[in-house]
Formats: structure tokens, C-alpha cells, sequence
């Protein structure tokens, strides 16, 4: 999003999802807090504050959302998983196929049984991929 298009309440609400106060935002735009003040009340900043504060805010993981038609608005990217909690879904994801019953009798439930842990399984490998990418540092 450009900056003359972020809004000073965009800017406010950015620095609250993350939890921040106008001092740490100062810090991390290398900006006064005063600059800061007079920019979040919608006052004369320049350009170059304004991109400094949103260049801060993006880089801390915020994602300002262009206007469509419902507002714009202000998120939180993803956090990428760590190795550890990766493992710990796929063991989890491990429990789960093993209780799955696709033994006997064609049935209903055994095929629904089988349809979940195709699923399930296929989103263990999606798992151990990305964990292998992180442990290799990029896509093998």
C-alpha cells in the first residue's frame, strides 16, 4: 500500500497489534516520538516520516490492506513455524493416522477412515517438507 494511502488511525492500529508503544515505534522508525504523536493525530508529518513509520511497521510483520470496497485495514503475517513445533505436529498428525480404523468391511466410515488419512497424511508431508527447508536453509 503506498503511504500518502496508509491513514493516521491505520498507523495506530498497526502499532496496537503489535503491542507497541509510540516510544518503541520511534526507535524502530529512527523517528521522535513527537513525529510519531503528530502523525498518529493525523497532523502535518512528511512523506519520508510516513514511510519510515510504515517501513517499521512492515517490517515488524504488519500488512497494511488496501481499500476494497470494505475498508482498509491492518494484520499480522503469518509467523513461520520453528522445527520444533513442526515436529510436534507431525507426531500428533502420526497419532491421529494411528487410530484411524480402515480395516474390514467396506463401509462407509472405513472409507471416510481412508479419505482422512489420505488427507492427514498429505499434510504431514507438507510439514516434514517445510521442516526439511528450514534444517537445509531452502527447497531441495
Amino acid at each position: 500500500m503506498e503511504a500518502e494511502k496508509v491513514h493516521s488511525r491505520l498507523i495506530v492500529a498497526a502499532r496496537g497489534l503489535l503491542g507497541w508503544s509510540q516510544p518503541v515505534l520511534a526507535g524502530a522508525s529512527g523517528i521522535s516520538i513527537s513525529t510519531i504523536k503528530r502523525l498518529e493525530a493525523d497532523k502535518s508529518a512528511t512523506q519520508a516520516n510516513r514511510r519510515a513509520v510504515i517501513a517499521a511497521l512492515e517490517a515488524a510483520g504488519v500488512i497494511f490492506v488496501d481499500e476494497n470496497g470494505e475498508g482498509a485495514g491492518v494484520r499480522l503475517k503469518k509467523k513461520p513455524l520453528a522445527v520444533a513445533e513442526i515436529t510436534e505436529k507431525i507426531e500428533a498428525l502420526d497419532q491421529t493416522i494411528a487410530t484411524l480404523n480402515i480395516e474390514g468391511e467396506p463401509s462407509p466410515e472405513i472409507g471416510m477412515n481412508r479419505l482422512k488419512k489420505a488427507l492427514v497424511q498429505n499434510e504431514r508431508t507438507k510439514l516434514k517438507n517445510s521442516r526439511r527447508k528450514i534444517k537445509t536453509g531452502g527447497p531441495k
